[in-house]
């Protein structure tokens, strides 16, 4: 979900940029102004457009002038015929021209040309590391949950034992969820948002969602607005379109989407320190709650990691989890200091 540029620049923008130009032309700025310039340009890339065009038209217009005062200056320096002349010389004898006039001509347009550069130089030394994306790792550890502001101003919430790998540049957001889950509350902006978890791509502008990285697959999620998945990598392609209320379930390895029908707040309820789940393998059920405890619950067996539950218990009960399970004739429960182990009958 792209969105076009604007086909002009704002006038605002425009006379905000022709303001920090003359600032600069007419001499040194103060350490108050520098700072505040800088903050000026690393505020949005209109910004840095509108002043490299305010540059680009100064060059323009100075040349332009200086081409046209030597026009003048030649047609100043031909000898004027008498009226009666009847032969009009091929090339007109040169006129010496005092060499302050030269000097002059040719100073000013060559501070003209030292001022853009200065000005480019310091543009460019002082932007270049604001350009560039600047990675930063976010870990919630074991058992914690953790809020982010990212520098875009999107909110991000981190499930326990989750890490995320952040890139935001000038020109793209892109995060990658190396394990966990998270949930990102989008600033809207003119930058695609771009979520990686494995080899999947997920796009958005101005939206909420929410996505865990699973054991066998990848879970989205979207509160609001509307996501696109992609697959990564060579010979892209689209998986699936979500709009707001939409839950699906991507397979790691053959990308397959299935629909899951789970309400939102069931979703979410992770961050209120629960474990929901419906019709879920236990092994992601046991994975959930193991990101927040000591106790480990360990399942010794095929048939224990795909049996299938549903229910809603708080995260950091694994007492509560082991009664449950207890009462499910299917397993096997024994506890040996802290690890649970559950298996199949």
């Amino acid at each position: 979900m792209n969105r076009q540029e604007p086909a002009a620049m704002d006038d605002e923008v425009a006379d905000q940029a022709a303001h920090w130009f003359l600032c600069n032309r007419e001499g040194d700025l103060s350490a108050a102004q520098r700072i505040e310039f800088m903050a000026w340009m690393k505020r949005s890339p209109e910004h840095i457009r509108a002043y490299l065009h305010v540059l680009h038209v100064h060059r323009q217009v100075g040349a332009v002038m200086v081409a046209y005062g030597q026009e003048q200056g030649d047609r100043a320096a031909q000898p004027e015929l008498p009226a009666t002349a009847k032969v009009v010389p091929l090339f007109a004898v040169p006129v010496p021209v005092p060499r302050a006039v030269v000097a002059s001509r040719s100073r000013r347009p060559l501070w003209r040309r030292v001022a853009a550069v200065a000005c480019c130089l310091l543009l460019v030394a002082g932007l270049v590391p604001w350009l560039m994306p600047r990675e930063q790792m976010l870990i919630a550890g074991h058992g914690q949950l953790r809020e982010v502001v990212l520098a875009d101003r999107t909110q991000v919430r981190l499930n326990a034992d989750s890490r995320l790998r952040v890139n935001i540049g000038w020109f793209s957001r892109r995060v990658e969820l190396l394990s966990g889950e998270a949930t990102f509350d989008i600033a809207a902006d003119h930058r695609p948002f771009e979520v990686q978890v494995g080899d999947l791509r997920i796009r958005d502008i101005g939206t909420v969602f929410d996505v865990s990285r699973r054991l066998q697959s990848t879970r989205i999620g979207v509160v609001s607005g509307e996501v696109e998945v992609w697959t990564a990598g060579s010979g892209q392609r689209r998986l699936a379109q979500l709009p707001a209320g939409k839950v699906v379930q991507v397979d790691h390895r053959s990308h397959a989407v299935q629909p899951l029908e789970i309400p939102m707040s069931m979703l979410l309820d992770w961050q209120q320190r629960r474990v929901s789940f419906r019709d879920e393998r236990l092994d992601e059920v046991a994975a959930a709650f193991n990101r927040h405890n000591q106790v480990q619950v360990r399942l010794t067996d095929d048939a224990a990691r795909a049996a299938r539950l549903s229910g809603s218990l708080e995260a950091h009960r694994v007492a509560a989890l082991q009664a449950f399970l207890q009462r499910d004739a299917r397993f096997v429960i024994r506890r040996e200091a802290d690890t649970v182990w559950v298996s199949s009958r």
